[in-house]
């Protein structure tokens, strides 16, 4: 066992934020030491017999502590067996995806704090080192769907299935979804909460299992949940950056969301986060400069102009800003906007490689 002294900074160390004191502030609020040396003992799935000869704490007592544990979000819990979360990020929204009661009132607090939403407790600065090391953004853009059905350049061929939020839903049988814990702990703008979205059916059912928030939805509540977020103006990211179903998406905006305004601050938008395969472009003609692209663009990436022979400023798009979201064209009520496709499909990576907070949770029976 690990001495008490020492267990949050191994904490630290095993969740990827070596000599953080943030990070460890952040770990004393959600754990007792204890509860940290618990974790630390089980990198693997181990049921409450097997942990115990390791940890000397009778099966029964220790049952009712990993029991308890599991519901604050603090373990993965799947047939009787538990197991630590594999780094920071996912220990974070687990605890926070929680029910009222378990959430700790000092750690809403502490991701209130202004620092917390540039850094998100080291996840961006972890975010561009691991772009140097790759060359690979480690968070991708998602097209808005609406976004593609309003533009009539882009043929149904050319959109990829994994760029498809819809296609994304049918195929995942629809989500589990949870009120976002960025925009509820911040309370910084009226935009839609419950926009947390979750796709792995184990994750879905250990949620909705312990009590926690997370509702699930089926194939049509889903779709019709992604449509509203959409038309409210929040942007679909993701940690995994690959041609596959996403494990999480998240529904941000930039007043709130941890991801878009890190991302933002550090200066490196493009090596944080992969802009989707489109782009927004403007038809001057139908635009009437009512400027409501300017508000819902999270990326500074429209500016008004003036047009010949008009006497009205007129949007343009600013293309080496885009990130090709999708929201300023689902905003446009003159369908000035639409979306051009100015990628191949290699610019999405096959296989998964620079992701924050994207480890896998090891199922391996320790020896």
């Amino acid at each position: 066992m690990v001495n008490q002294n020492d267990v949050y900074e191994q904490l630290a160390k095993k969740f990827g934020r070596p000599g953080s004191k943030d990070y460890m502030e952040t770990l004393e609020a959600m754990m007792t030491p204890e509860e940290g040396r618990l974790i630390l003992e089980l990198p693997s799935m181990m049921n409450p017999e097997e942990l115990s000869k390791k940890v000397n704490i009778d099966p029964q007592i220790l049952s009712a502590k990993l029991d308890n544990m599991a519901r604050r979000g603090l373990l993965y819990r799947e047939k009787g067996m538990y197991v630590s979360w594999p780094d920071a990020h996912q220990l974070g929204v687990r605890v926070s995806h929680s029910a009222d009661q378990y959430i700790p009132a000092k750690l809403i607090e502490l991701n209130r704090r202004p620092s917390r939403r540039v850094d998100m407790g080291g996840e961006t600065s972890q975010r561009l080192k691991r772009f140097d090391e790759t060359g690979v953004p480690g968070i991708k853009i998602i097209p808005a769907r609406l976004a593609i059905l309003a533009s009539p350049k882009i043929r149904p061929e050319d959109v990829l299935w994994y760029e498809d939020m819809a296609e994304i839903i049918r195929r995942n049988g629809g989500y589990g979804v949870v009120d976002c814990p960025c925009r509820r702990n911040r309370q910084n703008c009226d935009m839609p909460l419950w926009a947390c979205v979750h796709t792995r059916p184990n994750i879905v059912e250990y949620e909705v299992g312990r009590g926690g928030r997370m509702k699930k939805l089926n194939v049509e509540e889903a779709i019709e949940n992604n449509d509203m977020v959409e038309r409210a103006g929040l942007v679909h990211e993701t940690p995994y950056n690959a041609a596959m179903i996403p494990g999480v998406i998240c529904n941000c905006c930039i007043c709130c969301c941890g991801v878009l305004i890190g991302s933002m601050a550090s200066g490196r938008p493009f090596d944080a986060m992969a802009p989707s395969r489109f782009r927004a472009t403007v038809d001057q003609e139908p635009c009437t400069g009512c400027q409501m692209c300017i508000e819902r663009c999270p990326f500074d990436a429209i500016e008004m102009v003036k047009v010949k022979g008009s006497k009205k400023m007129k949007a343009r798009v600013i293309a080496q800003k885009c990130f090709g979201c999708g929201v300023c064209v689902v905003g446009c009520q003159n369908k000035a906007l639409t979306f051009e496709l100015v990628r191949p499909p290699e610019h999405i990576p096959a296989a998964l490689k620079g992701a924050v907070g994207s480890g896998a949770i090891n199922r391996n029976r320790a020896a």
